[in-house]
């Protein structure tokens, strides 16, 4: 079994949801929000320190007054800091949406941070950024426009519009594109976009340095909250919500980066309310420096437990994985 492990690590709150990873300083890092349900008023981020077994060695938590903090993303910066990401909704008494920003926040620890700044536009939902080189790159998208801008620049300090309506109902007749993921490999970037509307399949992008134009293909199928790893030159992980036997659940898939053709791999412990899963991928080495496995780390979350929304992390031989297939 591919299957190592699977440990329930966030249920504090009546809703814990929308996670990330990523590793810094030899231990694992997710993040994820904590509320009273899905949609309240009363979003913080909570940030778990986790060592490689899957324990908690600490916990710290953002709040901003009548703010909902919503699907923080953390990644490591070229300068070796920690950065975090959420939207910021602004909220009324009646959890009315009164303003909505892009805030993030840096730290040298991971266990105290530093103050918000505001990046991007307001009204364009900047969903994660990803480092290519010494510059982060990231799609935001707007609901009423139908459409996703990529940005680009250091979300700390001047982070502008890079390419406007890369992928739009008006330009490539695909309605509604919002979450998105990016890796690169040298100067090509491959994202993945998820749509909710007409034929609700997500998108492959292509594009070469200076990522200005697109080439889209569609994936065929539903991918929800999704997130990329990439594997080698010709393929990548994917991970997200898919359809699977009618229901919705958290998968791991294999994508050809060419062609955009997947392959399930996995289906996690997961239904109802699930899946915005995190990845990281650590390679275990013996003594003699000889290559033990690959394994990798999946962050999520499911209700499949007591209905109750709780985050968990999984351990998974990706030796193993990429000879399983479901």
């Amino acid at each position: 079994m591919p299957l190592n492990w699977l440990k329930k690590i966030g249920s504090k709150a009546d809703h814990n949801a929308f996670v990330d990873l990523c590793e810094f300083k030899q231990q694992l890092f997710c993040c994820y929000r904590e509320a009273e349900n899905h949609i309240s008023a009363d979003g913080r981020i909570c940030i778990l320190t986790l060592n490689t077994q899957g324990h908690v060695l600490h916990s710290s938590r953002i709040t901003i007054p009548k703010t909902d903090l919503r699907d923080p993303k953390i990644i490591v910066t070229p300068d070796g800091d920690m950065l975090l990401t959420a939207y910021a909704r602004q909220t009324s008494k009646l959890n009315q949406t009164l303003s909505t920003r892009n805030l993030n926040w840096v730290s040298q620890t991971g266990y105290s941070w530093s103050a918000a700044k505001e990046y991007a536009d307001r009204g364009w939902w900047l969903w994660r950024v990803r480092w290519h080189k010494s510059q982060a790159f990231g799609f935001a998208y707007n609901r009423k426009q139908n459409a996703i801008h990529l940005y680009s620049g250091n979300p700390r300090r001047s982070f502008h519009l890079h390419q406007p309506f890369a992928l739009s109902l008006k330009k490539h007749n695909k309605g509604y594109p919002n979450e998105s993921d990016i890796i690169f490999d040298n100067n090509n970037a491959f994202a993945i976009v998820r749509r909710d509307a007409d034929s609700y399949s997500a998108q492959l992008g292509q594009s070469s340095f200076p990522f200005k134009k697109w080439r889209w293909i569609d994936l065929g199928r539903y991918i929800g909250g999704p997130v990329m790893l990439r594997l080698n030159t010709d393929f990548a992980l994917v991970s997200g919500r898919i359809i699977k036997q009618g229901k919705l659940v958290t998968g791991l898939l294999k994508m050809n980066l060419s062609t955009g053709d997947l392959q399930e791999l996995l289906i996690l412990p997961s239904a109802g309310d699930n899946s915005y899963p995190g990845l990281v991928l650590k390679k275990r080495v013996l003594e003699k420096g000889i290559l033990e496995e690959n394994t990798l780390y999946v962050s999520y979350y499911s209700s499949h437990e007591d209905n109750k929304s709780c985050v968990y992390l999984a351990e998974i031989n990706l030796d193993s994985l990429m000879s399983n297939k479901v």
